[in-house]
């Protein structure tokens, strides 16, 4: 514990002698794998490098994952970085991992994370698609509603401060299986841009196929039960009015709520619900079967 003790001490210290202070997002050099603006310059020194991610790396054995307040499931987390650059970050304890990843909310690339949780600290390694190192968050907490840290460059020459707050938790899911429909989560993300492109472009017909008849939706203010595609297009500018087509349209399309009832898109009151659907004679198929736009 001592040892324990004292590596963290000095890791703190050389965390405070490369951080900056008072930055605002156009202080920040604009590099390619973190669009919003953190630095991980190709110029950046190996051994630097190399040094840095030996410090966590020996932090990370020394973390006791038996101690770890994540239990089996997601956890979506929404945050910034240096306070101002907003990201969204999905977690899953697996095995003695914690793996995942995140994304920037103006860029909507997702960032792979690897790395470990104990009682209270958790260190994340992130890699861009070539498996490079681009990044660390090392971070402390109380529980697991609220994390808050550091994110390092693996140089150690960059440092900001991040903050994350639970924004949802599916508990008890396999990884790998976030909605519980098809074998891969992506597919319903997919389906889910696929929708969202149909919404931003006003495609009414391509729109109506994807629902499941009867549904009831409101227009003008009032419940109002839809038989068919016709229905739906002839209702279509009082269902996805301004307001609700602005939340659907910026919604995004990761790291979604899901339970027994389907899978939501969306936010607060305003959302689509889409689910896994058996038509007759067919193969199963995701499709809309609420939309709660009031």
């Amino acid at each position: 514990m001592k040892k324990l003790i004292i590596s963290m001490v000095c890791f703190v210290m050389v965390l405070t002698g490369c951080s900056s202070t008072s930055k605002s997002e156009n202080d920040v050099s604009v590099q390619t794998n973190n669009p919003d603006g953190i630095n991980t310059s190709e110029n950046n020194q190996q051994s630097q490098s190399a040094s840095n991610s030996n410090t966590y790396s020996s932090l990370l054995r020394d973390i006791e994952t038996s101690q770890s307040k994540f239990d089996k499931g997601y956890y979506d987390y929404q945050g910034n970085i240096n306070n101002n650059i907003p990201v969204q970050m999905s977690i899953y304890p697996l095995e003695n991992d914690i793996v995942g990843s995140y994304f920037y909310e103006k860029q909507r690339k997702e960032i792979e994370l690897k790395g470990k949780a104990g009682e209270n600290i958790m260190i994340l390694f992130e890699y861009d698609d070539t498996g490079k190192n681009t990044g660390i968050f090392q971070g402390t907490m109380e529980t697991v509603d609220r994390i808050a840290g550091t994110w390092t460059s693996p140089d150690g020459k960059k440092s900001y401060p991040f903050a994350l707050a639970l924004k949802s938790i599916l508990p008890g899911v396999e990884y790998g299986k976030r909605y519980g429909v098809t074998e891969n989560d992506q597919e319903v993300e997919e389906f889910l841009n696929v929708i969202q492109g149909y919404i931003l472009s006003g495609n009414k017909a391509k729109l109506a196929e994807q629902i499941v008849y009867p549904i009831y939706v409101k227009v003008d203010g009032e419940v109002t039960k839809l038989h068919n595609n016709d229905d739906f297009i002839q209702n279509y500018d009082q269902i996805f009015y301004p307001e609700f087509k602005q939340v659907v349209s910026n919604a995004f399309t990761k790291y979604l709520f899901a339970n027994s009832q389907g899978i939501m898109f969306g936010e607060g009151m305003y959302n689509i619900w889409i689910n896994e659907v058996i038509p007759t004679g067919r193969k199963p198929q995701l499709m809309i079967s609420a939309i709660n736009n009031a």
